[in-house]
């Protein structure tokens, strides 16, 4: 009798312990799988994801070393053609950040490449939305927004960038940033000579040398809308980010836009300063376009 009363205690406890190791699995399997980094679901991180209101995921998060996943390659729609012709960034899972200049030179349907050489994604642009004011200030409002014709799923390789929060880019004076983008294909070059990514480091400069700069190259006064970034030495730079590459600044763990390259100095003609469309000068336009156009 003792020995029966024994042996159904051991099989309740066995039948206990099942049962507590299936809830288990049951309750951390969702999280196991909704734990991969960079999920495209809603994300709980406790990361400040800034004032990106119409897209409630977390931006500009770190990926692997040496990647820039917000970077988006823009050029011809065109099965013959895979040159980038223009930079951009990722700002939200439909939209691009680019230049107006660049893009206006693209004389066809426009695509755009997200991710890197061994998992990217190709997708066509729906709409190309320019700032009302760049026909009245070429320069000042040389900015435009890609309209994706279908959204982007998120993953380590492709991520959107921060926007900076109202009046916050005020405070990247005399700090480092980043600069990064691909050698573009230039009219009459048959091919780009380097496929590389280019990533450097400058200082941001809102000093006297950025207004005399500005004046001599632009031939007006610097305005709130650029900033300045580079050496006065003109000692190092990166050669190929130009046409609507981004100027990123690291705050905390976020990568944030703060600028799209107007002006970049070359390696065959360097000269001491870059100049950058101010984004948070944009930053009412860019939402409200998002807002009124996202379907």
């Amino acid at each position: 009798m003792q020995r029966f009363v024994s042996s159904h205690l051991d099989l309740s406890l066995v039948k206990l312990k099942m049962t507590l190791f299936v809830s288990f699995l049951l309750l951390t399997l969702p999280i196991i799988s909704n734990g991969l980094p960079f999920s495209h679901e809603k994300s709980n991180s406790t990361f400040r994801s800034y004032d990106n209101t119409f897209m409630d995921k977390v931006c500009g998060r770190d990926t692997n070393p040496g990647k820039v996943p917000f970077y988006a390659s823009i050029g011809l729609d065109h099965p013959n053609v895979h040159y980038t012709m223009c930079g951009g960034v990722l700002i939200a899972d439909r939209w691009v950040m680019t230049d107006v200049f660049c893009i206006s030179y693209i004389f066809g349907p426009i695509r755009v490449v997200l991710g890197d050489q061994w998992n990217n994604k190709t997708i066509g642009v729906e709409a190309v939305h320019f700032h009302p004011d760049i026909n009245s200030e070429p320069s000042m409002n040389n900015i435009a927004l890609l309209l994706l014709k279908e959204p982007v799923q998120f993953s380590r390789n492709i991520q959107p960038i921060c926007l900076p929060e109202p009046e916050e880019d005020e405070t990247f004076h005399g700090r480092y940033g980043k600069v990064a983008g691909y050698e573009k294909l230039i009219p009459g070059q048959e091919k780009p000579t380097s496929t590389n990514m280019h990533i450097n480091t400058l200082p941001i400069d809102r000093s006297d040398d950025c207004d005399e700069f500005f004046k001599k190259v632009v031939k007006k006064n610097i305005t709130d809308s650029f900033f300045c970034a580079g050496y006065l030495e003109g000692r190092k730079d990166v050669c190929f980010p130009d046409r609507g590459d981004p100027f990123m600044v690291k705050v905390r763990k976020h990568w944030v836009i703060a600028g799209i390259t107007l002006i970049n100095k070359s390696c065959k003609k360097p000269h001491a300063l870059d100049i950058y469309v101010r984004v948070g000068f944009h930053l009412d336009w860019i939402k409200r376009t998002i807002e009124q156009n996202n379907i």
